[in-house]
């Protein structure tokens, strides 16, 4: 029988059936159509560097050590760690409208992508601590530039990974998005996330929980009480820190550890899969907020409930999903 959960941060509806997982499937496979993987035509790959915009960000190791540069004009640099370009496919653009009912405003937005790594397989359970170290040092720096742009209310990074999360290309990439706009969602969080009350801070007393499945220094990783997905996790800080931005380098070393981890273990518990990483963080308009990193496995096809009511199935209780994941930790 089905156990159905609220999620005390978003109000979503979960509905628990571990059954579901057996039901058959006609269709042979609940995967999307394979993202097309040919090395030889990948535009983020090295060497390919002239195909490309110039990037507005783009992280250097020279002989004095790590350093941020930008491109301009025809000039390419090539010994590049990490990059941010320009999306050539926008979902937010510098010209955005918003229209409600007849009247129309002004809402800008950015639209940039993020080129991990050099490596073209590098996918996160392969890369090294300092491969990930280098790609949050950069996507903060990013979010830090954006952050001062006037008329930015919001900023963040997504991560598709995948056929079945949205990707296009199986080079490591993110986005980043910027927005004049506030996600409803993060309007709705900012209420669960601020003052005394923050559901965050209160969730790091269960970090011994039957839900926990990391704790280090300085954060946690949960799978949430009413997960979406089957081995959906939460990553956060421990303090109650408002901005991801404002992480320090010794902070963001131990989140890159964390995270290496997290994705080490979620790959021995289900081989290559399809995920979605999101980051959550303070925006302009708001007072209070408690930043966190969603990862969510992309396992189950989307149904008619999740589309048309938001009422989401999820086969894996997270209660079992963190204790398998905990084991697998233990065997890194």
């Amino acid at each position: 029988m089905p156990e159905l959960r609220i999620d005390p941060l978003t109000g979503r509806l979960v509905s628990y059936a571990p059954e579901r997982a057996k039901r058959p499937v006609e269709f042979g496979s609940e995967t999307q159509r394979p993202i097309s993987d040919d090395r030889s035509r990948c535009p983020f790959c090295p060497g390919k560097e002239e195909n490309l915009s110039p990037a507005v960000l783009v992280l250097v190791k020279g002989d004095m050590g790590l350093k941020f540069e930008r491109e301009s004009g025809e000039e390419r640099k090539k010994n590049w760690l990490v990059k941010v370009i320009p999306n050539l496919y926008p979902a937010f653009s510098k010209d955005d409208v918003l229209l409600v009912g007849e009247e129309r405003k002004k809402a800008p937005g950015i639209h940039e992508v993020v080129i991990d790594t050099p490596v073209h397989d590098a996918y996160p359970w392969k890369m090294s601590v300092d491969q990930l170290q280098y790609f949050l040092l950069t996507v903060r720096e990013r979010l830090r530039q954006l952050e001062r742009e006037p008329g930015i209310t919001y900023a963040c990074f997504g991560k598709n990974f995948g056929p079945h999360s949205g990707a296009s290309l199986m080079h490591p990439h993110t986005h980043v998005f910027a927005s004049s706009l506030t996600p409803p969602i993060i309007l709705r969080e900012a209420e669960k996330l601020s003052g005394e009350n923050c559901l965050l801070c209160g969730y790091v007393k269960e970090i011994s929980g039957p839900r926990a499945i990391l704790s280090t220094k300085g954060f946690a990783a949960v799978c949430p009480w009413a997960s979406r997905e089957p081995y959906e996790v939460m990553v956060f800080p421990k303090e109650h820190w408002r901005r991801f931005t404002n992480l320090g380098d010794q902070e963001l070393f131990e989140l890159a550890n964390m995270l290496s981890t997290i994705f080490k273990a979620m790959w021995k518990v289900l081989g290559d899969f399809s995920f979605n990483m999101v980051l959550h963080t303070k925006p302009r308009d708001v007072d209070d907020f408690h930043w966190h990193i969603e990862i969510i496995p992309r396992l189950l096809a989307p149904m008619v409930s999740e589309v048309g009511l938001e009422v989401y199935v999820n086969t894996v209780f997270p209660e079992d999903a963190a204790e398998k994941l905990r084991s697998a930790i233990k065997q890194i």
